[in-house]
């Protein structure tokens, strides 16, 4: 007899639930590294969406089984994002960035500053140069303006 992936069995309280076989966990794997919605799992294990909820909640391999099938879609998805940005897709590069690296757009760059009110002045940071690095080297030289000097 074929192992089934999930059966109904009565619990302690003669209550009938169901319960995730090692086919059944194999099952929950596949398909959640294929990227299957938490329904279309259930029903490829013969039950609805509560009750596979409801079987997560007891049976902690399951959710594993789902959680791993999760990283390694995860892992595919990236690899395949990652090797469009190394082939100059820009939209991937960008994605990367972002979702990896925190960056974002239209959100100002936090720095402390402060600007002499005498002299008024632009700061101007070099392109290849972050904020942070330039204020730091800037505390290391003058660089009070040459009209402000001669006062």
């Amino acid at each position: 007899m074929t192992d089934l992936p999930a059966r109904r069995v009565v619990n302690d309280i003669g209550k009938s639930e169901y319960v995730v076989t090692d086919t059944g966990l194999k099952v929950v794997g596949d398909l959640a590294a294929r990227g299957c919605s938490v329904v279309t799992i259930a029903r490829a294990l013969g039950m609805g969406r509560d009750a596979f909820r409801a079987v997560r909640g007891r049976q902690p391999e399951v959710e594993d089984a789902l959680e791993q099938g999760r990283a390694v879609e995860h892992d595919v998805l990236v690899g395949n994002l990652r090797a469009a940005a190394d082939e100059g897709n820009i939209v991937a590069n960008i994605f990367l960035l972002k979702a990896r690296h925190q960056y974002r757009e239209g959100e100002a760059i936090e720095a402390n500053l402060s600007v002499n009110v005498n002299t008024g002045g632009v700061l101007v940071v070099p392109a290849k140069q972050s904020v942070e690095d330039f204020l730091r080297d800037a505390e290391k030289r003058d660089v009070t303006p040459p009209a402000a000097q001669d006062r």
